[in-house]
């Protein structure tokens, strides 16, 4: 009862200096609640008011703000435009090869249409006219005009003069220029288009991108003025919500005032009614004794609490201890392992090298043979390598007529390469002239190769025969070097055995060392030509090697042109394609991301209204929806949560909030994305709402349905529907006037469902 009366004394005076700033009272118990309802009411009325004009402020921030979006948008796009048409007549003009303005090569190009108009009215008609001339100064020896008589000399310049002007009046000359006409005329009208293509640009530079700026310039100096009033106005909107807040807080506070008042009145009679029966008892114990002996039993059980937390821990290093000793155990028995495994590697290996060994000295005794075998054969294998060189030359000399007709082969190619970008930049007629003498030279080459192709058959040909005779030679030889080594040797060992008599130790010794000295010499020899050998066989390898791939490389290359056309165009068609799909949709996920923002946004605003006037609590200052975009451009994907705010600080909702909270917050939701999309369907249905929840969070269920009702209930579409088994929540629904009857479902003695209508009171 101290405590209580402790508690309430130190809520009153904590509390009695804010209760003054908004009430304008002091605080007393008594009368705490009754005064804070008649502020709440006040501020109330003062909140719909801000929240009016806080409404109104943002709606204009947000439209200049969405104008000036889209000018800018525009200003962007004109600015493009500009670039594009800038690129066409920059592309235009270079094709053409100007380079000053679009004016100056429409004047450039109608002066030269002037020209030619002018020549061909001088050449039309005047080839008679000076083939008279031509005929009478020669019969006469005389000028035409003047009359002057001309010698031989003056005679011969005279006709000179003459022809060299009818050449230009010639039928031949006349066309050359009505041609030249028709490529300049159709050349002023590309210009006159990239003129328009100009025109276009200067409007755009000159007359509809400085009336956009102007237009931003506006509509930016407007914004700060629509801002500051937005500010101002929420300002005033949050102070007096954040008043609203501090008076629900105190009126926590003044309910727990209350509720200790009534809990120190029960204390008050329980403290009674135990002194009575202490008395009644005889025992001499006042409740001040009892409530002592409490706390002694209270002690003695934290102190056994704590040696036994200092076991637990005690054990549970010693276990710990244990685990560590059996790891060290299991690693030391992996290295012993290990180490095993090592040694019979060791002996392996050792048993290995002398095998090996073994395997050398035999090898050695072997070669030993092998090189006296080698110096019987060396006498042949000179004669073929002679053989060998002059068939190599042979093939050399062929192999480069193939290099230098593959080379002639690629200079072709090279050259209709440059031919066919000349053919692109002339005009029509060139071409075809052109393509005639291409596709003759084409034939030609293509008949050359034919001929080179044959020359190379026959050359493999000729290298197969060789290939064939060289090995047919070699078994010959193979025959003869086995007898002839078996003679020789049959005819040195009888001149062996006839001189070993004969000679003495020394000189035997001196003719081994001296034979020793040129075998030697004779085997570098033969190494170096196996050497050589192995070398011209593999460049002989790699030359047919390249010689299929020139050949595989003009099958490729055959109507190159044509292919090189088709695959260009389909190029084009799908890097236009392909751009044009990606503008439309850049476009689309621009206008979808739009349409996302401005709905979130919109329910957010509802959320924090509706909570602002339901909620009664101080620990949320408000709830919104926040969406966390996820994965790239093309594959978006958004993760949704409910986050709370206090302080201008968010958390996520789940884990943090009581059940009555999460059911508000619930009902706060549907009723937003309801607003946001199904403006004509605003029916809420709630199927037992109360579950899981105390009877606090029931009551504050039910008060905060009773402000939604008292929010919602002049909007025609507004209808909440609720199914409870709860008639203490449903009967305080009904003491709060905001319905006038309700439906009851029950079963008669037959178990079937009836439905009847109840009226509230």
């Amino acid at each position: 009862m101290k405590a209580k009366a402790t508690e309430i004394q130190t809520t009153v005076e904590l509390c009695n200096a804010k209760f003054r700033k908004l009430v304008g009272v002091d605080a007393r118990p008594e009368t705490m609640e009754q005064e804070l309802d008649r502020a709440a009411l006040e501020k109330e009325r003062e909140q719909a008011d801000f929240e009016t004009q806080s409404s109104a402020a943002s709606r204009n921030l947000q439209a200049a703000q969405t104008s000036l979006s889209s000018l800018k948008a525009q200003a962007k796009a004109k600015q493009d435009e500009i670039k594009s048409l800038d690129k066409r007549i920059q592309a235009g003009l270079r094709d053409g090869e100007y380079d000053g303005t679009v004016e100056e090569a429409v004047d450039g190009a109608s002066k030269e249409i002037g020209v030619r108009n002018e020549d061909l009215g001088k050449s039309a008609g005047t080839h008679d006219v000076y083939q008279r001339f031509l005929t009478t100064g020669k019969s006469k020896k005389c000028c035409p005009l003047c009359t002057r008589g001309l010698n031989d000399q003056e005679m011969a310049t005279f006709e000179k003069n003459i022809r060299d002007t009818m050449k230009k009046s010639t039928p031949e000359a006349i066309k050359e220029l009505q041609k030249e006409l028709q490529d300049w005329e159709s050349e002023l009208k590309r210009l006159q288009e990239l003129a328009v293509l100009s025109a276009a640009r200067t409007n755009l530079q000159t007359v509809e991108l400085p009336a956009l700026e102007k237009q931003i310039q506006a509509k930016e100096a407007d914004i700060p003025g629509l801002t500051t009033e937005a500010e101002e106005a929420s300002a005033q909107l949050a102070e007096v919500t954040r008043e609203l807040k501090e008076i629900a807080a105190m009126r926590q506070h003044a309910a727990s005032v209350s509720k200790a008042q009534k809990e120190m009145e029960r204390l008050k009679q329980e403290i009674a009614a135990l002194e009575s029966d202490l008395v009644a008892s005889g025992s001499t114990k006042t409740a001040d004794d009892v409530q002592q002996d409490l706390d002694q039993v209270t002690a003695e059980l934290r102190t056994n609490e704590r040696e036994k937390q200092l076991l637990l821990a005690d054990r549970d290093n010693k276990n710990a201890a244990v685990r560590t000793h059996e790891t060290n155990l299991h690693r030391l028995e992996l290295d012993e392992s290990e180490c095993r495994n090592k040694l019979r590697d060791k002996d392996e290996l050792e048993r290995r090298i002398e095998e090996m060994r073994t395997e050398i000295t035999t090898a050695n005794a072997r070669l030993k043979d092998l090189d006296a075998k080698i110096g019987d054969a060396q006498a042949p294998i000179e004669k073929l390598e002679r053989e060998h060189k002059e068939l190599e030359r042979e093939l050399n000399a062929k192999i480069t007529q193939a290099q230098k007709a593959s080379q002639d082969l690629n200079m072709s190619a090279d050259k209709l390469e440059s031919m066919n970008k000349w053919l692109v930049k002339n005009g029509k007629e060139k071409i075809t002239r052109r393509l005639k003498e291409l596709n003759e030279l084409i034939e030609e080459r293509e008949t050359e190769v034919q001929e080179q192709a044959l020359k190379l058959e026959q050359v493999r040909a000729k290298l197969s025969d060789i290939d064939r005779e060289i090995n047919e030679a070699g078994m010959t030889m193979a025959n003869l070097r086995e007898n002839l080594r078996f003679r020789r040797l049959k005819r040195d060992l009888a001149a062996t055995e006839a001189q070993l008599d004969a000679i003495d130790m020394d000189e035997a010794a001196k003719a081994k060392r001296i034979w020793t000295e040129k075998w030697n010499v004779e085997k570098q020899k033969e190494t170096d030509l196996q050497t050589k050998s192995a070398r011209v066989g593999g460049e002989l390898n790699s030359l047919e090697d390249q010689l299929k791939t020139f050949e595989n490389d003009m099958q490729d290359f055959k109507n190159v042109n044509k292919k090189y056309r088709d695959q260009l165009i389909k190029v084009k068609m799908s890097d236009m394609a392909n751009n044009d799909l990606e503008k439309y949709a850049k476009a689309l996920d621009n206008a979808i991301m739009k349409y996302h923002s401005l709905k979130m946004e919109e329910v957010n605003d509802t959320m924090r209204h509706l909570w602002n006037k339901t909620y009664q609590g101080t620990d949320i200052d408000g709830i919104k929806i926040s969406s966390d975009s996820e994965g790239g451009a093309t594959k978006r994907s958004y993760n949704y949560r409910v986050v709370m705010t206090k302080d201008q600080v968010e958390m996520d909702m789940r884990g943090r909030c009581s059940a009555g909270q999460k059911m508000l917050a619930s009902i706060i939701i549907r009723l937003a994305l309801a607003d946001s999309f199904g403006q004509n369907c605003g029916i809420l249905a709630l199927d037992e709402p109360t579950n899981a929840l105390d009877t606090e969070n029931i009551d504050a269920l039910a008060a905060s349905l009773v402000d939604i009702i008292n929010e919602r209930r002049d909007h025609a579409n507004f209808q909440l529907i609720i199914i409870t088994h709860d008639e203490s929540f449903l009967r305080k629904l009904g003491q709060s006037n905001v319905m006038e009857y309700y439906w009851r479902v029950s079963r008669d003695s037959r178990q079937k469902s009836v439905i009847e209508r109840h009226r509230f009171g």
